[in-house]
């Protein structure tokens, strides 16, 4: 087989960089599920083999944990600290709008002047805020994905490619996330197609 087309195959097994944490946490914890499947239950695996992918999976285990580290206190701001702020906006503009359909002069400026300043707080919460909670994702992405394509390497030496790429789960076309049709309650899953 070609190098070429291990290389695309790894490729369309591999999640889009532009995927949030969360569908990154969700597709390297679907691997490292898979891996751990193997070790416990492949029978057709030789004990050196099985030794290896038990130590791929406490790897790859130490970079999911570490990944869930970035993860959560960037999704409890996403859901708790910036919807406030948000909150405070679409506040104030509905006010604006209030005030300029009761054609209200005086109260339409001060409720411009509330617009304005909840916007300039939005701002600054983005900066001061959600800018270092996301670089620390980014980088733990970034090493997560760069720890998974180490393991494919080292793997593709030890095992067949077909069970290297059987630990990776389907991806929807866009390579977005983890294409799954079973939970209809899991929003960070989709259709392949």
């Amino acid at each position: 087989m070609s190098a070429g087309s291990g290389a695309e195959r790894a490729a369309r097994r591999r999640l889009s960089r532009g995927a949030s944490g969360l569908r990154h946490l969700r597709w390297a914890r679907e691997v490292l599920a898979t891996l751990e499947a193997h070790v416990e239950r492949n029978p057709s695996l030789a004990d050196a083999d099985r030794e290896a992918l038990r130590g791929e999976a406490r790897a790859l285990a130490a970079s999911v944990q570490a990944l869930s580290g970035a993860v959560k206190p960037y999704r409890d701001f996403l859901e708790r600290t910036r919807v406030r702020y948000r909150g405070h906006v679409r506040v104030a503009e509905h006010l604006v709008r209030e005030a300029d359909a009761d054609d209200a002069g005086g109260a339409a400026e001060a409720a411009r002047e509330r617009l304005g300043e909840a916007l300039t707080e939005l701002a600054g919460m983005e900066e001061t805020q959600r800018r270092p909670l996301k670089e620390a994702l980014s980088a733990e992405i970034d090493r997560l994905r760069e720890a998974m394509a180490q393991m494919d390497a080292r793997l593709g030496e030890r095992v067949s490619a077909a069970l290297a790429e059987s630990l990776y789960p389907p991806l929807t076309d866009d390579a977005s996330r983890v294409a799954d049709d079973g939970d209809p309650d899991d929003d960070a899953t989709a259709s392949p197609r």
